[in-house]
């Protein structure tokens, strides 16, 4: 094998690079579809990788990448774009196709092997052991033809996973809800199922454990109300929020909870909408989010079956879940009943969210009125320690009683 000569150029096409730059400016709705592989580090014109790195983080947060936006937040990651070479990209863009992508794929793979080439031959003119050059030269290799930014396998054996089994999914709230969780509560109307979400995140926020009210580590919460006037979160949050006040032995910090409040409805399939989700995930970096009702976080689309629907707003959440490594509980209305039939607390609309969760409650009022009793509407995936009913209280709106022995899971 012998060196690339340094005075040849590297492989790249401006042409097709400037297509795809100017067609995501132009047409912004279109460059998911055909380009949403492509990686700053694809493009060799700097000011190329610049742009896209710009105009990625822009439609992640549902913002259209006119020029001066472009501009601003390639300055805020401390790079200089000049507004004068981006309206240039506008005006000579073409519709994006995909062939652009591949074209542009395909000149920074051979950019990249023609770098692992030069790494080994200079390693090996060095004297370096020629097994381990090959060993790392293949490595290389194999990560440009399969496209993957790191060849480390992810794959654990059983001990090692199991070691760091807690260390990734830590508790939230002990024996209710890990950071990795998602729970969704089911009950009818006006029992308090917007109440009970507060009542989690306002207590964890402060260190208090939201059911048996012993101190547990605080954590960061942001509870999404897509459904009730902040007059109404106030009439029970202020009365939760004040008593969490008084008992937490934490020091009491209001910053540790957020209450985003958008009685409309929030879209979280809308990209704008799903961006300003973002804005308030990455200001609050919550352990715990809270949220509901599902039925308005995501509007079901004309001639759409409520399965597809449900399946793209748990793409949603799975997405940033992971992403911003936060624990998920959900509420969730019920099916209405038959007349004169015990109504059954599932999940309404697609059969997707019975088997979604890793925990499922359905919550049914207590015929003497005193409170709810907690029963599943699907098998627990992990092992937790919810209780058995949910009573009123003088202090709380909701107290936890557990009448049969659990184990233990709290740990």
């Amino acid at each position: 094998m012998t060196a690339r000569r340094a005075s040849r150029p590297l492989p790249y096409d401006d042409a097709a690079e400037a297509a795809l730059i100017g067609g995501a400016l132009v047409w912004p709705d279109r460059i998911e579809a055909v380009a949403g592989d492509l990686l700053p580090e694809d493009f060799f014109v700097p000011v190329h990788a610049v742009i896209w790195a710009a105009i990625r983080e822009l439609m992640v947060e549902g913002v259209k990448p006119d020029a001066a936006v472009v501009c601003d937040r390639a300055r805020r990651n401390g790079a200089s774009v000049d507004a004068a070479d981006v309206v240039r990209l506008m005006a000579d863009a073409l519709s994006p196709q995909r062939e652009h992508a591949r074209i542009v794929l395909r000149h920074a793979a051979a950019r990249r092997a023609l770098g692992a080439a030069t790494e080994l031959h200079a390693a090996i003119e060095a004297g370096t052991d020629p097994w381990a050059v090959c060993t790392e030269a293949a490595r290389a290799l194999d990560e440009v033809a399969t496209g993957t930014a790191d060849s480390r396998p992810e794959a654990l054996t059983m001990p090692a996973l199991v070691a760091h089994a807690e260390e990734a999914a830590p508790w939230v709230i002990p024996g209710l809800v890990r950071q990795d969780w998602r729970v969704v509560v089911v009950a009818a109307e006006g029992v308090g199922k917007s109440t009970l979400l507060r009542q989690l995140g306002l207590c964890a926020a402060q260190g208090i454990h939201p059911l048996r009210f012993s101190p547990i580590e605080p954590v960061r919460v942001l509870i999404v109300d897509a459904e009730n006037s902040m007059a109404a979160i106030a009439e029970t949050g202020a009365r939760l929020d004040d008593h969490a006040r008084a008992v937490t032995t934490h020091g009491y910090d209001p910053e540790r909870a957020r209450v985003w409040c958008r009685p409309g409805g929030l879209d979280l399939r809308n990209p704008k909408v799903r961006g300003a989700f973002v804005r308030e995930l990455r200001h609050q970096r919550p352990q715990l989010v809270c949220a509901g009702p599902l039925y308005k976080l995501g509007r079901r689309r004309d001639h759409e079956s409520y399965e597809d629907a449900a399946e793209a707003v748990q793409q949603v959440f799975d997405d940033l879940r992971t992403r911003f490594g936060f624990g998920l509980v959900l509420e969730h209305h019920a099916p209405k009943g038959e007349a004169g039939a015990r109504r059954d607390m599932a999940p309404f609309g697609s059969q997707r969210w019975l088997a979604w969760p890793e925990i499922g409650l359905g919550l049914y009022a207590e015929r003497d009125g005193s409170g709810l009793r907690v029963q599943r509407f699907r098998g627990d995936r992990m092992a937790s320690s919810w209780p058995d009913r949910l009573v009123r209280d003088d202090a709380w709106p909701f107290c936890g009683v557990w009448e049969r022995a659990v184990k233990r899971v709290e740990r």
